[in-house]
């Protein structure tokens, strides 16, 4: 008997861990997430650093910015090419009385569509300014009942306000991968711990609280435009893949480590020197493309860099030539030094007006005179033998 309840023991305790491993597997959380050199989705996107975009935010169209804002809380690549995933925003066409959505997504092609996740906006009453929030992740790539949500009903918040105004046109985003806003630049992923460093500094205390059982999903009536919708072809781990998933990333293990794309690697597998470019992705549009890319990225067409150059070769020419020659010109230098020949001329004059020849000459001319008087003096000598008589003859 004692045997026979110590097998029935080891039994149950051997179910107990069976279940325990089976069920940690298929979570794909705890220890097997943490791996080094595993890329897993759900850790390069962080879904409650959302809320932070959404406050800030007027509309759709800017949120979407926001969320692809390069060093932002964007790290996500689901195809594997070692650059980060343009995610575009599409409104909920279904809508109620109390609730508006928007969808969150990956689209690589016609009919290659991930859904990352959506954002739900419930108001109890039509008088409230703002509204309960609720995110929710996709489930292949967080699993099960994976929400955070807030509470904003009474907060005035210009997002909520843009989705609850009545319209008829309901924000549909134009971009995609491969087809980016022309103020958009492609950028490389960073490892899961940079990543994790970068959100810290970014938004330090967020207010959105993780739940598995938010307040209003029983009352959400609205559904996604792209519920349903994945992507078979993903290069990175999932918490809840399907089995076309599995097979893939089996068979295609990512091509280069996070963090440090092996460029050479994937320009040569997609035939050209383009950032972002995997195998199966679509490839209509590319010339058009191509251009608007380079443009932020590289630092403009090579049109833009030629008018660049003269314009930077000319003036720095003509500031070198005038700052080199006026200061080195030694004229200034050697006029101080060359200043004794000034007083020569300065000295000529001076010895010029001394010189006493032409006053001189009417003052050595003044007594000539006094030889003019000799006549005077010797007219009574011919006068006096003249007349013949001597001294006392009277006539």
């Amino acid at each position: 008997m004692r045997s026979f309840g110590l097998l029935a023991a080891i039994f149950v305790v051997g179910l107990f861990l069976g279940a325990c491993a089976s069920d940690r597997t298929q979570t794909g959380t705890g220890i097997e997430a943490g791996l080094a050199g595993e890329y897993w989705a759900k850790d390069n996107l962080d879904l409650q650093r959302i809320g932070d975009l959404l406050e800030r935010s007027d509309s759709p169209q800017e949120f979407e910015a926001y969320l692809n804002e390069d060093d932002g809380i964007n790290n996500l690549d689901l195809n594997g090419d070692g650059y980060v995933d343009y995610i575009s925003v599409d409104e909920f066409e279904d809508r109620g009385d109390y609730e508006r959505g928007l969808s969150l997504y990956c689209r690589f092609g016609p009919d290659e569509i991930q859904e990352i996740a959506q954002i739900i906006f419930y108001r109890d009453d039509l008088d409230y300014p703002g509204a309960r929030v609720l995110i929710r992740g996709n489930e292949q790539i967080y699993g099960d009942d994976f929400y955070y949500e807030t509470n904003w009903l009474d907060r005035t918040i210009e997002l909520i306000a843009f989705l609850f105004s009545p319209r008829d046109d309901y924000y549909q985003s134009p971009y995609y991968y491969d087809n980016y806003p022309a103020d958009y630049a492609v950028y490389e992923v960073v490892e899961t711990p940079v990543y994790r460093t970068r959100l810290e500094r970014i938004d330090p205390q967020p207010v959105f609280v993780y739940t598995t059982a938010p307040t209003v999903i029983s009352k959400v009536k609205i559904k996604s435009p792209h519920r349903g919708e994945r992507m078979d072809k993903i290069q990175a781990k999932l918490a809840k893949p399907t089995r076309e998933q599995v097979e893939f990333i089996r068979n295609n293990p990512r091509r280069a480590p996070v963090g440090k794309p092996d460029k050479e690697a994937i320009k040569k597998e997609r035939g050209g020197d383009r950032p972002g470019r995997s195998e199966y992705a679509p490839r209509p549009e590319r010339e058009p493309k191509e251009v608007r890319r380079a443009e932020p990225e590289r630092g403009g067409p090579p049109k833009a860099s030629r008018n660049e150059r003269p314009r930077a070769e000319a003036p720095r020419a003509a500031r070198v030539e005038k700052s080199r020659v006026e200061p080195a010109r030694p004229v200034r230098v050697e006029r101080p030094s060359a200043n004794p020949p000034r007083p020569m001329r300065v000295e000529r004059p001076r010895m010029n007006s001394s010189r006493p020849i032409r006053v001189e000459q009417p003052r050595m001319n003044s007594p000539r005179p006094a030889r003019a008087e000799q006549p005077r003096m010797n007219s009574p000598k011919p006068g006096n033998p003249g007349k013949g008589g001597g001294k006392g003859k009277k006539p």
